[in-house]
């Protein structure tokens, strides 16, 4: 196979599994309430175990995606291919209360409080966590295990983006791009394109956590991921098979 063109080949997005569930934390639901939420399909009651299971990536029928694509507002095209831009808004639970167009305060009875708001709500500031620990090297490489290192403010790009996460860069070896100690901004579910700074997680074996690096992506096939460094130039290559993952890098700056 050659490597991949598309977006819609780079993982995570490039798999209906996870773009099932990024649907469902987009909307902010449990997989029993996204179940609910679908209710029947084809005279067949969707369960949790079942949107487990689309998760899981263990097939789902084509009215299924039909109905996810209806009932929660995004591009059949996407969701069942990877075609297409990435969502930028999916609609929430109808458990959560919105004003609908034309709907006055006053119609709503015990809803709502005094001084309550009218119109949209006006968001407030969202943070989003640091992982990893930098370890260095000459590939500036981190830990990435469930370390906490303390949170920083979400850009726009990432306010409701579920999962998305932040980094400090480490070492100097994307100097052209990052400086040491600035932290870049992680969208774990944009697709990754040639030339777009990333994140890329490698699975080191023998009980080792991930080892985090932030380099330029190149291309990734059935055989190998190729990423870009800068300082010095050259092309680093791993093993498909132990690439974890690959989360686009949106934005970086001073920590």
């Amino acid at each position: 196979m050659k490597d991949a063109e598309s977006p819609a080949m780079f993982f995570p997005m490039g798999k209906l599994a996870n773009r099932i569930k990024f649907v469902r934390k987009r909307a902010k639901l449990s997989q029993e309430k996204f179940a609910e939420a679908l209710g029947t399909v084809e005279g067949v009651k969707v369960s949790r175990g079942a949107v487990g299971n689309w998760e899981l990536g263990k097939g789902i029928s084509r009215a299924n995606i039909a109905a996810i694509a209806d009932k929660f507002g995004v591009s059949l095209d996407w969701l069942e291919s990877g075609r297409g831009d990435l969502p930028q808004s999916v609609e929430t639970s109808a458990d959560e209360f919105h004003l609908t167009t034309g709907q006055k305060p006053h119609n709503l009875g015990g809803q709502i409080k005094a001084n309550a708001r009218v119109g949209d709500a006006v968001k407030g500031f969202v943070r989003i966590p640091i992982r990893g620990t930098g370890m260095g090297g000459r590939e500036g490489y981190l830990i990435l295990g469930d370390q906490y290192l303390g949170d920083v403010l979400a850009p726009p790009a990432l306010v409701d983006v579920p999962d998305a996460y932040a980094v400090y860069v480490i070492g100097d070896s994307m100097l052209e791009r990052y400086q040491h100690g600035e932290i870049v901004y992680v969208h774990p579910y944009a697709p990754v394109r040639k030339d777009d700074d990333c994140v890329v997680q490698i699975s080191m074996g023998d009980g080792e956590p991930p080892h985090g690096f932030v380099k330029r992506f190149v291309s990734m096939d059935d055989h190998q991921l190729k990423v870009r460094q800068l300082n010095p130039k050259k092309v680093l290559t791993w093993p498909r098979s132990r690439v974890i993952a690959v989360h686009r890098v949106i934005m970086g700056g001073p920590a």
